[in-house]
């Protein structure tokens, strides 16, 4: 995952070389791409229960930064957005210690999972006011709404970016690096690939514990296998995507292939976001620019040993930047960190 935040300073000395940059000007179709218009950076994106809305986590910023997102849904027959209803109760899943700080947010990563009371758990990363992981139960009928049934502090100097629940609202989260990391020492990371974050766990009885074996270079998307003995996890700065045992704390499987951001497990198997430029290049997307218009790659890889099974590579598009990979039948909807638009296109 992306942000504007960093983008002008993590990949700085990195690379020299330069895609085409032309500049996104409306929100017309392509030849690959249907376009979908008014979103505020759409990073990250996830289907209903009814899979037949997309849930969306528009970005706004990292502290110290203000600008604040918000949580909005796609009707895929209506093709239309809508804002989330929100009410809210006592915090029932979260920690008893964290209360709501405001009912403005900045979200980052989502995840949705039908837990084993059978109600539907929406975890979402949140940047503003403060660090937090946001809890919501889920209600979908003709519309959708959520409601707040509690938060998580992140720990004191942790950036999350993702989070993947288990079925008894536990949950994993990647932590991208500390907040008291300096630019250049993020540069610095982002040229020798060294270790900026790592994994945690968190549950109710023991809050957040480090998962051991994890640490990386701007641990990014994270997901959880189906049996939940197997997390799924991209490092952004290493262009890395691992699958990690969970019980013993090994990588078993690993792929290399671009700046690699959100992924997704499916039955379908990995899908997986991934940058094709520079950091120079990516000063170019500021906030001048409505939609960065940037190179990316898709890759779908086997659950099993994170073999590629198709790969969809794009430039010069109406879509760009892309963070996440969402399939649904057959199309793969996608989201960006910098930009106006969710778009789709057919796969194979």
């Amino acid at each position: 995952m992306f942000y504007d935040l960093f983008i002008s300073v993590v990949f700085l000395l990195s690379s020299f070389t330069f895609n085409d940059f032309n500049e996104i000007s409306n929100c017309n179709d392509d030849d690959i791409f249907e376009i979908n218009c008014g979103f505020q950076n759409p990073e990250d994106l996830y289907l209903s229960p009814s899979k037949e809305k997309i849930i969306i986590s528009e970005f706004g910023s990292l502290a110290p930064n203000t600008k604040y997102g918000n949580l909005s849904y796609f009707d895929l027959f209506r093709k239309e957005k809508k804002d989330f209803e929100i009410s809210y109760e006592s915090n029932d899943w979260g920690d008893v210690n964290c209360k709501l700080k405001s009912e403005r947010f900045s979200p980052h990563g989502i995840d949705l999972i039908e837990r084993n009371d059978g109600k539907f758990m929406l975890a979402v990363i949140n940047h503003l006011p403060a660090e937090t992981i946001e809890l919501f139960e889920l209600l979908e009928n003709q519309d959708m709404k959520l409601i707040w049934r509690g938060c998580v502090d992140a720990p004191e100097n942790k950036y999350f970016n993702d989070v993947a629940l288990k079925k008894d609202g536990s949950f994993y989260a990647t932590s991208m690096f500390d907040a008291n990391l300096s630019e250049w020492s993020l540069v610095y990371a982002s040229i020798f690939i060294s270790q900026t974050g790592e994994v945690h766990f968190w549950n109710k009885e023991k809050g957040f514990m480090e998962i051991q074996n994890t640490s990386g270079s701007f641990p990014n998307g994270i997901d959880l296998s189906e049996k939940e003995d197997f997390l799924y996890i991209n490092y952004w700065f290493s262009g890395k995507t691992v699958k990690f045992n969970l019980k013993d704390t090994s990588v078993k499987y690993e792929h290399f292939g671009g700046g690699k951001d959100n992924l997704l497990v499916t039955d379908s198997g990995l899908w997986v976001a991934a940058h094709n430029y520079s950091g120079i290049e990516g000063l170019q997307c500021d906030e001048s620019i409505i939609q960065c218009p940037l190179p990316f790659t898709i890759h779908q890889l086997s659950l099993e040993d994170l073999e590629e099974i198709n790969t969809y590579t794009f430039a010069d598009k109406q879509m760009g930047a892309a963070t996440v990979a969402l399939p649904q039948d057959d199309k793969i909807w996608l989201g960006t960190f910098h930009g106006d638009r969710i778009a789709s296109f057919y796969i194979k």
